[in-house]
């Protein structure tokens, strides 16, 4: 019992009153007289008073001063020579922090308050520090403090101990101490509730007989490895630990050497269990490299088998699947009870029907699944339960015991929680337990991040499938496109042929007849026509194939290659260095030859060459249109009387302004064509930011028209075929990049190619 009372510091008046009754009721021979006062000032008071004397005091940490704590007080009221009672630190505030800067500050004990036992606790150090000598006892530590050390080594370690031993009693890790042989000299009830045992049990025993043989070696060597460093340091050791019934655990273990005259007399440990964190930091990891594996998948059904692997393995989800939605499928819906607008939901009731709609269809499942359910569990049609929910909230919905939900599919399931993470659009992950509110919020949020994931991996799977299927669709367009060019040029190339060997002969054998001529010359023209038609259709047809090999390009060699080709008054600029690019040589250089001919056309063209606007329509080509005057006039009828032919070209616009269809317009028209008058246009290559750029200081296509002239067909020439410039579109497409139909500086045509990255 104690000697005298025992001094309590706590500015909360209730706390001090429930104190003082709890001490107050024990025993007789363990009832304690509880003294309380209310501020750090009462109790340096009640400690100043020479007539009064007390066996320990009990402080809360937090007092009414902000700006001072219970360490903060005992040191003054040691510095002043106040503080020679044992001093214990009862606090709702505590930590293993607080508990050992308070043994180190010189309290003789720490108790938690606000726990079941923490009177218990409390009364059993007041019992220890409070015995008839404790005035005594404490007035020394505070001298030894104050003055120098005692000299006597035994004296000092005796101290350390008392305060381990402190520690030891009042942390909530497990912690111990070890003598020179390695055996359990004092051990704390926390390790002993950890290993399922006694602390009796725990005494003298051998460290070997919790760890394996290598972790007890390396925690030797650890204690060897921190006395080789100047001071005393604690160091970590990761191991395995073995409990009472034979389980391990992980385990991280702080420890630190006893040290005596530089001899190893023992050490100090605290343990504490980490096999929680370490099953978080397995399944992050395990869930990491699944992410990888999805990742790297291309079909959803891999995909969704990924996701139930990942479930089962990684997150310890070993009842899961994936449902994917899907427009068409075979569901069971209830027949339309009498009255009802719309047909009742049931679940295998007799009057149900099988129908096509949209559903969830089962993709991928775990084995435990197919184990409970004995197969493939059936699809879920619209409004088919809490999936469904689900699904259409695109929200992921948790149920604790699935019997109490409101939609439930099936009362008679034998799932208990269930949890349905929608995966966007393409369906929902679920995971389910035979035990009700059996998902831990970690579990739950690894599963959603699982989903997440799977969401991602199936929106890339499903934009590579339409990329391929779009891909393979261009490959059979092209493929098209050529075999009805080659069809055209190999079924017009040879009655060409034929038509112009014919017209050779023909020419040979007329002579002195003008008008004769110039219908020969006519028609001269019109094979050649026909000609550059065909050749131009098979350009365009290869020029529009999606390229499958490409190679680096010095643009600038190829844009001096194409001006050798291009005749007329063209004068060829690059303005400063241009790129090497990956593609198509020589479709690139098909690409500038037709912008520098369309330059040459276009940019020197008299008035009388751009008397066609074709109904305002442009499109910049060197090449005649298929629907201009001469082939209009041909098509609808060249073979009728001049007449006849001058009222096609009028009715399709292809003569003069100011034209009646004379046969004088017909002779102007046949002698000018081809005579192009005016100046050198200019055209300058240059390099973009985004990749290179075309423009020229020719007459320009107005804005409103800008969007029509990449399109085959268009021309502002009478004499052009509109392919031209949509041949530099092909070429341009078909190299993956994009072009833009601008304004030159000089007010001309621009085309500006951007190069994705």
């Amino acid at each position: 019992m104690l000697s005298k009372a025992v001094l309590y510091v706590d500015p909360d008046e209730t706390a001090r009153r429930r104190l003082s009754r709890d001490l107050a009721a024990g025993a007789a021979d363990a009832a304690i007289e509880l003294e309380e006062v209310a501020t750090a000032g009462a109790l340096r008071d009640a400690l100043a008073d020479g007539s009064s004397a007390y066996a320990c005091v009990v402080t809360e940490y937090r007092l009414d001063d902000p700006e001072t704590d219970a360490l903060a007080l005992y040191d003054s009221l040691r510095a002043d020579g106040l503080a020679t009672a044992p001093f214990l630190l009862y606090t709702a505030d505590g930590s293993e922090t607080l508990a050992s800067e308070a043994i180190t500050a010189g309290f003789s004990g720490y108790v938690p308050k606000g726990r079941t036992d923490s009177v218990e606790r409390l009364r059993e150090q007041l019992q220890t520090v409070g015995g008839p000598d404790a005035n005594r006892a404490g007035r020394a530590r505070t001298d030894q403090r104050a003055a120098p050390r005692d000299p006597n080594r035994e004296c000092e370690r005796e101290r350390d101990l008392e305060r381990y031993r402190t520690v030891v009693e009042t942390v909530g890790d497990s912690m111990y101490v070890l003598d020179e042989s390695d055996r359990i000299e004092m051990a704390n009830e926390a390790m002993a509730d950890a290993f399922e045992t006694t602390r009796d049990e725990l005494l003298g025993r051998p460290v070997d007989d919790f760890v394996a043989d290598e972790d007890a070696g390396r925690i030797r060597s650890t204690l060897e490895a921190v006395r080789a460093i100047d001071g005393r340091t604690w160091k970590t050791v990761d191991l395995t630990v073995e409990v009472a019934d034979g389980t391990t655990r992980d385990a991280e273990v702080n420890v630190a050497p006893l040290v005596d005259d530089g001899t190893l007399t023992g050490s100090v440990g605290v343990i504490r269990d980490v096999s929680e964190r370490t099953k978080r930091e397995r399944r992050i990891r395990r869930l990491h490299d699944g992410t990888r594996r999805l990742m790297a998948a291309t079909e959803t059904d891999e995909i969704a088998r990924i996701v139930t692997e990942i479930a089962a393995d990684a997150l310890d989800l070993d009842l899961n699947s994936v449902h994917l939605y899907e427009p068409n499928v075979l569901t069971r819906s209830a027949a339309r009870a009498p009255g009802e607008s719309e047909p009742a939901v049931g679940d295998g009731s007799p009057d149900a029907t099988d129908e096509e709609q949209g559903g969830l269809v089962p993709v991928a499942m775990s084995d435990r699944v197919l184990e409970l359910f004995d197969g493939i569990p059936s699809n879920i049609e619209p409004g088919g339960g809490i999936a469904w929910d689900a699904y259409e909230a695109g929200e992921a919905i948790v149920h604790g015991d699935v019997r109490q939900a409101p939609n439930v599919r099936n009362p008679e399931t034998p799932i208990r929680s269930e949890a349905h993470v929608p995966l966007g659009d393409h369906g929902v992950f679920i995971v389910s337990s035979l035990e009700t509110n059996d998902f831990d919020p970690e579990a739950l949020t690894l599963a959603r991040i699982l989903a997440a994931n799977a969401e991602a991996a199936l929106d890339r799977a499903e934009r590579e499938g339409e990329l391929a299927e779009h891909g393979r669709e261009l490959e059979r367009q092209n493929e098209r496109l050529e075999a009805f060019a080659s069809t055209v040029s190999h079924d017009l190339r040879n009655p060409l042929t034929l038509a112009t060997g014919h017209l050779e002969l023909l020419a040979g054998r007329i002579d002195g007849d003008d008008e004769i001529d110039r219908h020969v010359q006519e028609l001269e023209w019109a094979l050649t026509r026909m000609d550059e038609l065909v050749e131009n259709v098979l350009t365009l047809a290869r020029s529009g194939r999606r390229l499958t090999e490409t190679e680096p390009v010095d643009l600038a060699a190829v844009v001096e290659r194409a001006d050798r080709t291009v005749e007329g008054d063209l004068e060829v600029v690059c303005d400063g260095s241009l790129p090497t690019v990956d593609g198509d040589e020589e479709r690139l250089r098909v690409l500038f030859e037709n912008v520098f001919r369309n330059t040459v056309e276009h940019g020197s063209t008299s008035p009388v060459s751009h008397a066609r606007q074709d109904d305002g329509r442009h499109t910049a080509s060197s090449e005649p249109s298929v629907a201009d005057a001469p082939e209009d006039a041909v098509e609808h009828g060249s073979t009728s009387p001049p007449s006849q032919t001058q009222e096609d070209a009028v009715e399709h616009g292809s003569a003069s302004p100011g034209s009646q269809g004379t046969q004088e317009d017909l002779d102007e028209e046949t002698t000018n064509r081809g005579e192009r008058v005016g100046g050198t246009v200019t055209v300058t290559v240059e390099s973009t930011l985004e990749g290179f750029a075309i423009a020229d200081d020719g007459p320009g296509i107005p804005p409103g028209e800008r969007d029509h002239v990449l399109e085959w067909g268009y021309s502002t020439d009478a004499e052009g075929t509109g392919f031209g410039l949509a041949i530099v579109a092909e070429v341009v497409e078909a190299h993956g990049w994009s072009v833009a139909v601008e304004e030159s500086d000089a007010g001309g045509l621009r085309l500006a190619v951007s190069i994705p990255s």
